[in-house]
Protein backbone atom coordinates (compact mmCIF):
# COMPACT_ATOMS: atom_id res chain seq x y z
CA UNK A 1 0.00 0.00 0.00
CA UNK A 2 1.15 3.52 -0.75
CA UNK A 3 2.18 5.69 1.83
CA UNK A 4 -1.13 8.84 2.14
CA UNK A 5 0.71 12.19 2.45
CA UNK A 6 -1.73 14.56 1.70
CA UNK A 7 -4.99 15.30 2.98
CA UNK A 8 -6.88 14.31 -0.30
CA UNK A 9 -4.79 11.31 -0.69
CA UNK A 10 -6.81 10.43 2.83
CA UNK A 11 -10.08 11.78 1.52
CA UNK A 12 -9.72 9.38 -1.42
CA UNK A 13 -8.92 6.80 0.00
CA UNK A 14 -11.67 6.84 2.76
CA UNK A 15 -14.33 6.82 -0.51
CA UNK A 16 -12.31 4.30 -1.64
CA UNK A 17 -12.93 2.15 1.88
CA UNK A 18 -17.03 3.26 1.81
CA UNK A 19 -17.11 2.10 -1.54
CA UNK A 20 -16.09 -1.54 -0.53
CA UNK A 21 -18.27 -1.05 2.71
CA UNK A 22 -21.38 0.05 0.81
CA UNK A 23 -21.06 -2.90 -1.58
CA UNK A 24 -20.03 -5.18 1.36
CA UNK A 25 -23.49 -4.32 3.19
CA UNK A 26 -25.67 -4.72 -0.41
CA UNK A 27 -24.71 -8.36 -0.68
CA UNK A 28 -25.18 -8.43 3.25
CA UNK A 29 -28.82 -6.92 2.17
CA UNK A 30 -29.14 -9.69 -0.78
CA UNK A 31 -27.72 -12.65 1.53
CA UNK A 32 -31.00 -11.92 4.54
CA UNK A 33 -33.28 -12.54 1.02
CA UNK A 34 -31.35 -15.69 -0.04
CA UNK A 35 -31.20 -17.78 3.13
CA UNK A 36 -34.13 -19.06 5.22
CA UNK A 37 -32.18 -20.72 8.39
CA UNK A 38 -32.82 -17.74 11.29
CA UNK A 39 -29.54 -18.32 12.74
CA UNK A 40 -27.65 -17.57 9.16
CA UNK A 41 -30.31 -14.36 8.87
CA UNK A 42 -30.19 -13.46 12.24
CA UNK A 43 -25.71 -13.08 12.06
CA UNK A 44 -25.98 -11.82 8.69
CA UNK A 45 -28.02 -8.57 10.02
CA UNK A 46 -25.66 -8.35 12.79
CA UNK A 47 -23.02 -7.92 10.13
CA UNK A 48 -24.65 -6.02 8.00
CA UNK A 49 -25.39 -3.48 11.25
CA UNK A 50 -22.32 -3.14 11.66
CA UNK A 51 -21.61 -2.00 8.11
CA UNK A 52 -24.06 0.54 8.57
CA UNK A 53 -22.04 1.77 11.52
CA UNK A 54 -18.82 1.39 9.47
CA UNK A 55 -20.24 3.95 6.11
CA UNK A 56 -21.49 6.23 8.43
CA UNK A 57 -18.48 6.66 10.30
CA UNK A 58 -16.82 6.94 6.92
CA UNK A 59 -18.75 9.40 5.82
CA UNK A 60 -18.68 11.68 8.65
CA UNK A 61 -14.63 11.58 8.30
CA UNK A 62 -15.09 12.46 4.84
CA UNK A 63 -17.69 14.81 5.79
CA UNK A 64 -15.34 16.20 8.04
CA UNK A 65 -11.98 16.31 6.15
CA UNK A 66 -13.95 17.71 2.99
Amino acid sequence: MEKISTRQQLIEQLKDTLAVEIGARDSYEQDTLTFKNFEIVDTIKKIKTDEDKHIAILESLIRLLG
